[in-house]
């Protein structure tokens, strides 16, 4: 009976790691199938550039790796149940540590001052007292780690007296702050670089601000125990952007989320991505920015927003520390644009498609951590308004924030084409910009790349301006 029960176990694990995972693997590239969007997906963790020795059969190896890894991450059975089960166990254990830590030091008595005033209440002069109402109460917040990973700490935020459900979810990066200043200088480097190598065209730069990025940060941490040791990258940020050169570059901003409100309105409570009210936000500072020097441009479209019922969005946060309790609604943005063509890459192959009727037809994703916003918004890097006549063509260097507002802001110009973070090989900045008659320029990427090149997958370094 033994001999039976460990050859049933052999064979269904052979039939899973040598048939089940590679052919749902394969089914789920070709589109025939879904699989859950996991967080997992692993790209090759080295490129070889066009000359290197070997360069071909080197990419196809770390391409193979990466694919293998991919396979046996999100293709095995019951993966996400597993993984779930694990991140909650890991953070309840994380949780009742941090707890029995902090229960062990002693607060610091606070001893109250006495200042004694003497008064004189005949020369007490009641009408010029002030009479100004106190100020309004300080928000108080708490904090708890939830996760980590090789990059981050994970935080679950509410307001003091609050359920951490009616909260939200952020996080802060773990290098160094000697390595974030060097990353910092590195990043200006290829900047200032790229901004300087032609001056026909207006050179733009937009900072996709993380939480950790701003004043905001600073004001909630301040009064957290657990947070202690956290820095605020925003000092990084008021140095990236006096160190810009603007001699070269026409004007620069950044996304507004310095408030809790814009905060939560603006990015998805568990998801580092903006939410569609976000992305309307950025275009309309991009296009608002541009125009000060190309008016024909125009001004930025009308938007109205639309709620998908049904739909609970547990976004890119929740694989760092599998907390479940908290979750989005799913919005998208209605603006009448005028016709358009988008295609996949940035030579105009392969039409990207729009998710707006799955989605009213509740045609998507139901499982726990489906990615809502990689699956909704098209990946275009190429986008086509073939009645416009501004005279006008955009060139934007980009990353998966572009994906929710790269429409929109291509309605300005005649031509846009994007490229994304994941380019590969050399992209002849100057060679392109002539053959494709670009006018305008625009750096565009969430923080912790532009500003840090977190992911180490920059691909301003594959610019070449010679």
């Amino acid at each position: 009976m033994r001999d039976k029960i460990y050859s049933i176990t052999l064979s269904a694990l052979f039939i899973i790691l040598m048939i089940w995972c590679p052919l749902v693997f394969g089914l789920a590239e070709a589109d025939i199938i879904s699989i859950p969007e996991n967080k997992n997906v692993k790209l090759p963790e080295k490129i070889y550039e066009d000359g290197e020795f070997l360069a071909p059969l080197l990419n196809s190896i770390e391409r193979g790796k990466a694919n293998l890894d991919n396979i046996y991450s999100n293709c095995l059975p019951m993966y996400e149940n597993i993984t779930v089960f694990m991140l909650d166990n890991e953070r309840a254990m994380r949780g009742t540590l941090l707890d029995a830590l902090y229960s062990l030091e002693k607060p610091e008595p606070v001893v109250a001052e006495t200042i004694a005033v003497d008064i004189d209440p005949e020369n007490l002069d009641i009408a010029e007292q002030e009479t100004t109402e106190p100020p309004p109460p300080k928000i108080e917040y708490t904090a708890m780690l939830i996760g980590t990973d090789h990059l981050n700490k994970y935080w679950a935020f509410t307001e003091s007296g609050k359920p951490y459900s009616e909260g939200w979810t952020d996080k802060t990066l773990l290098e160094s702050e000697d390595e974030l200043w060097r990353r910092l200088d590195s990043q200006l480097g290829h900047v200032n670089r790229i901004a300087n190598a032609n001056s026909d065209v207006n050179f733009y730069v937009y900072v996709c601000m993380r939480l950790q990025d701003t004043e905001l940060f600073e004001e909630i941490i301040s009064d957290i125990r657990p947070m202690r040791g956290e820095i605020s990258t925003k000092r990084f940020v008021d140095q990236f952007f006096a160190e810009l050169d603007m001699s070269a570059i026409n004007a620069y901003d950044y996304f507004k989320i310095d408030t809790l409100e814009n905060r939560l309105a603006y990015i998805y409570k568990t998801d580092h991505h903006e939410s569609a009210r976000g992305a309307y936000s950025i275009y309309c500072d991009v296009i608002n920015m541009i125009a000060n020097d190309t008016p024909e441009i125009g001004e930025p479209y009308h938007a109205e927003f639309k709620k998908v019922e049904g739909v609970q969005y547990r976004g890119s946060h929740v694989w760092g520390h599998g907390y479940r309790e908290i979750y989005d609604d799913f919005e998208y943005y209605i603006v009448d644009l005028p016709p358009h063509n988008m295609f996949e890459s940035i030579d105009g192959r392969r039409r990207t498609q729009s998710a707006v009727e799955a989605y009213e037809s509740r045609r998507y994703g139901r499982d726990t951590f489906f990615d809502h916003y990689a699956n909704f918004f098209p990946r275009p890097g190429n986008i086509a308004y073939t009645e416009n006549n501004t005279g006008r063509n955009l060139l934007m260097f980009a990353d998966s924030y572009s994906w929710a507002f790269s429409e929109l802001i291509a309605a300005h110009f005649d031509t846009t084409y994007i490229v994304p973070w994941t380019f590969s090989g050399r992209f002849e900045y100057n060679e392109f910009i002539r053959t494709n008659n670009i006018t305008d320029v625009l750096i565009i990427q969430y923080s912790g790349r532009i500003l840090f090149n977190t992911y180490n997958d920059t691909q301003l370094v594959k610019v070449i301006t010679d």
